[in-house]
């Protein structure tokens, strides 16, 4: 560290803060919007079945897929602005040097790898969203579902 800031200054430390950000925000907004609805829609509004932790164990996988899949080609972006050797100017210039050499493709390769990644990740987050909610008896709240 102490190199990075004697070679290249302390904003060398933030280089690739945009990009991240730029990425895992839409990625955890949409995660727990989808979630929400996708729980609200199977169980109904009333709460007409019982809550499962197997079913929301599913519930998560497949909202965990879905984000992934909608927000994979900002990651793309993020991790091949990261290595080494990198000759990208910005986000931008990185779209369109995938686009023009790839094509739309090109933003989703190694996406069956992450997916085998964020399944399992998201469902046991969720679970264990559900019993953190249940153990300190949160009551459903407006936005809720």
């Amino acid at each position: 560290m102490v190199t990075v800031v004697c070679k290249e200054g302390y904003a060398a430390l933030y280089k690739g803060l945009g990009p991240t950000l730029v990425g895992i925000a839409p990625y955890a907004a949409l995660n727990f919007a989808t979630y929400d609805l996708v729980k609200e829609q199977f169980y109904g509004n009333g709460r007409s079945k019982a809550e499962s932790p197997i079913t929301n164990l599913v519930l998560g996988g497949i909202t965990g897929c879905f984000a992934a899949t909608c927000c994979y080609p900002l990651d793309t972006i993020r991790r091949r602005m990261q290595m080494k050797g990198s000759t990208y100017k910005s986000q931008v210039d990185a779209f369109r040097t995938i686009w023009r050499s790839e094509g739309y493709r090109g933003f989703y390769r190694g996406w069956a790898a992450n997916i085998l990644k964020v399944i399992p990740q998201n469902s046991i987050r969720f679970v264990a969203y559900e019993v953190g909610k249940s153990a300190l008896g949160l009551k459903k709240g407006k936005t809720d579902t």
